[in-house]
């Protein structure tokens, strides 16, 4: 039995691609929002910036930290931390000092595409599902920019 066009079409489309999460902790409550949400309530950027950890220019797709942070309710007073927690485990504390200090990027994606895999010891991994991103690259030596990250947590008074 031959396949008609239709038919070859959808065979041979690629799967679609995983969606998107983010698990935010804000105190007690927990809250996982997808990327197609946050499209929904916030604007998204673009940065090009040098990234020291691929020694060049790359244009990187996200939302801004403060409008994440004003869209969830994220507590920003005086003594609250922000948590990024990455998918191997590794924790980066921002203070509310710091996001000010830098314009970061929540990035979900490069504007040219898949992410750049990243070389991390032996491995070659992806630096999704969220990458923050400093609109400067004077920021990643105040800052390494953490990668992977899969959660951010608020934390009083640490």
């Amino acid at each position: 039995m031959a396949l008609g066009t239709e038919q070859m079409l959808l065979a041979a489309a690629p799967p679609a691609p995983p969606k998107v999460f983010l698990q935010l902790d804000i105190g007690r409550d927990k809250q996982i929002i997808s990327l197609d949400d946050l499209k929904k309530q916030l604007p998204s950027a673009t940065v090009k910036v040098f990234n020291p950890s691929y020694r060049r220019k790359l244009v990187y797709r996200g939302f801004w930290m403060e409008d994440i942070l004003r869209a969830t309710h994220f507590p920003t007073g005086k003594g609250s931390q922000i948590v990024f927690i990455c998918r191997d485990g590794y924790t980066a504390f921002l203070s509310n000092d710091w996001i000010k200090k830098h314009k970061w990027l929540l990035a979900y994606g490069e504007a040219s595409g898949p992410w750049t895999p990243l070389i991390q010891g032996s491995q070659i991994i992806s630096p999704g599902p969220w990458y923050l991103v400093g609109s400067k690259k004077e920021s990643f030596g105040d800052f390494p920019w953490p990668y992977a990250v899969v959660a951010i947590k608020s934390v009083s008074n640490w």
